[in-house]
């Protein structure tokens, strides 16, 4: 029964390495995008504000008696936020979609510059990992 599990973990995890998920509008720019992500992200915080609750556990001695309390804190409208600034983003004409890493034998030593506005997605674009850790797209049909 473990097996299946750590095999369907494995499998997972090997995915994850292969492609990224992201926001994306065909014909926007990587600063036009972020824009908008920042003026959903103040509408929603501004309709969401952060509600912090806490939440007092009990912790027994060995005798089962109450001996004192553990705090938790949450905010209750992280959700609701986060819900917001997705939906917005969602109504500016923007979804969720997977892009595939760009594999070596697909890059054979050539060079590719950086796509500045997102393309059509199709079978030519894929995605680099940078020194610093982003990630840019390419168009494996336009080597330089």
């Amino acid at each position: 029964m473990k097996h299946p599990i750590i095999t369907g973990l494995m499998l997972m995890a090997l995915g994850s390495c292969t492609e990224f998920s992201t926001l994306y509008q065909v014909g926007k720019t990587k600063t036009e995008r972020n824009v908008d992500q920042a003026q959903c992200n103040r509408f929603a915080a501004d309709n969401y504000p952060p509600r912090i609750v806490t939440e007092w556990w009990p912790i027994y001695d060995s005798k089962g008696r109450v001996v004192s309390r553990r705090a938790e804190q949450y905010d209750t409208n992280e959700g609701p936020r986060y819900t917001a600034a997705r939906n917005c983003m969602t109504e500016r004409g923007y979804e969720r979609v997977s892009i595939p890493y760009c594999k070596d034998e697909q890059l054979a030593g050539r060079n590719y510059a950086k796509v500045e506005v997102a393309p059509e997605l199709g079978p030519s674009i894929c995605g680099l990992r940078t020194e610093g850790g982003g990630r840019v797209l390419v168009d494996l049909s336009k080597p330089l």
